[in-house]
């Protein structure tokens, strides 16, 4: 409640902002219109909500109200708040503190910053919910879903300057922190502990180029305060269908206990469970825009080493401006760098299995396996930019998923929840997803 009474304070302000210029208010929304072609796959904007678009629209995935409010204090010193409104894990608008930040200008090149702020993991984190500013309707899906990291606590420091006559400019950000906590439906979540990055960038005429790295831990719990996951599936099939649940936390492998049967369960689930395990990313981009035509290509890794796989995503896209109207195509593909963690399985056990799989028509694999998630999939996109009015777009846009692969039935980062009995890519056919959208500034 009452980050409520904090935003209605910010709209109810604005004599106080037209009657100083040391605050200033400002915002952005978004009204959108998403639907699929598919009656039991559901289209979800980030992997925290707990229901998506089908067949039907809906205006709950991307509409979005973010009110924000900056205080110069000095002339070296200045706070920002920001408070951000859509649609959340619990199912509801409550708002929630997006930005809070001090800013301290210690020269005209560098600033230092101590507070809540973006984490910039890519090249569009800083303007991924301010709709307005991209082109698309949404950040791409196959690559932003890779880290739902909005924010980070913690500190950074951003130096600016030029080369040479000022033709090339660069910029380079360092920070370090924490986030605590990204939920989920039914209340689990991540912490990510120990976030540190650096971000390098370099404009020249047209062309921007941008590279990033993060390292980090990151932790899943339960809605109880459980390391997640609790157990783990030992696959023993080539078809990577069959399998056996072993619990090694509690030392139950099913035939007996996992000391004996199989003697190094205990140190594949120290890797599988995400208990302080990794969490890098590296992303690379070029942007080029000479205000007519315009592309940009981004490419991330994220590491993970856990029940979530390590994985690689990218995107191109290209369009031109056209007086008030922006056509635009895009194509972005993500894969899902699986591993498979050995399980040295009593001898005599592993016969008895062997002999259950093949008289089940299928063939055991030569040494027993953990896997950890596993997905590939492309996009192709298509869509419109309208400039109707001063700081007013809307936008059309048509996505075409296509599932390439998929070994369970969860979205894998996609994008996507699968209300149906078997695995997307088992269709065998593209997911059209159709966005209509209304972007404000002000």
């Amino acid at each position: 409640m009452k980050y409520i009474y904090i935003c209605l304070t910010l709209i109810l302000l604005p004599s106080v902002a037209q009657a100083s210029d040391d605050f200033k208010i400002s915002g952005f929304a978004t009204l959108s219109a998403v639907k699929t072609n598919k009656q039991d796959i559901e289209f979800i904007q980030n992997n925290t909500l707990p229901s998506g678009s089908d067949d039907h629209w809906r205006f709950d995935n991307d509409t979005v109200l973010g009110i924000q409010g900056q205080y110069k204090i000095s002339d070296k010193l200045s706070g920002v708040v920001q408070l951000l409104s859509r649609r959340n894990y619990k199912n509801n608008y409550q708002p929630s503190l997006d930005w809070a930040y001090i800013s301290y200008k210690y020269n005209s090149n560098l600033r230092l910053r101590a507070g809540r702020f973006v984490s910039p993991v890519f090249l569009g984190s800083d303007t991924r919910n301010v709709n307005y500013s991209n082109v698309w309707v949404r950040p791409v899906i196959d690559l932003y879903s890779q880290a739902t990291i909005n924010n980070i606590d913690g500190v950074d420091a951003i130096y600016s300057n030029f080369i040479g006559d000022g033709d090339i400019s660069y910029q380079i950000q360092a920070y370090a922190g924490k986030f605590d906590k990204l939920y989920f439906p039914g209340k689990s979540y991540i912490k990510f502990h120990h976030m540190a990055g650096l971000v390098g960038t370099v404009q020249y005429d047209s062309w921007t180029f941008r590279a990033g790295y993060m390292n980090a831990q990151h932790s899943t719990l339960s809605a109880e305060g459980d390391y997640v996951p609790g157990d783990m599936r030992m696959l023993v099939s080539t078809d990577y269908q069959l399998g056996l649940t072993i619990d090694p936390q509690n030392d139950n492998c099913v035939f007996g206990t996992c000391t004996e049967i199989v003697p190094n369960a205990g140190d594949v689930f120290s890797i599988i469970q995400r208990k302080r395990r990794p969490f890098n990313l590296t992303s690379l981009a070029v942007v080029y825009d000479n205000g007519s035509y315009f592309g940009q290509f981004e490419w991330a890794h994220r590491e993970a080493r856990s029940s979530l796989s390590n994985g690689i995503a990218a995107y191109g896209m290209v369009g031109y401006r056209l007086d008030s109207f922006t056509p635009y195509v895009g194509y972005s593909y993500a894969k899902s760098l699986t591993e498979n963690f050995a399980l040295d399985v009593d001898a005599d056990i592993k016969a008895s299995l062997d002999s259950q799989v093949v008289g089940l028509g299928s063939e055991p694999l030569d040494q027993y396996v953990v896997r950890n998630s596993s997905s590939r999939s492309n996009t192709i996109t298509a869509g419109l930019r309208w400039d109707f009015y001063k700081k007013m777009a809307l936008k059309m846009q048509f996505d075409s998923f296509r599932p390439l692969n998929h070994d369970g039935l969860a979205t894998g980062g996609s994008g996507f929840l699968n209300r149906t009995n078997e695995t997307l890519s088992a269709t065998g056919k593209s997911i059209i997803v159709s966005t209509v959208s209304l972007d404000i500034i002000f």
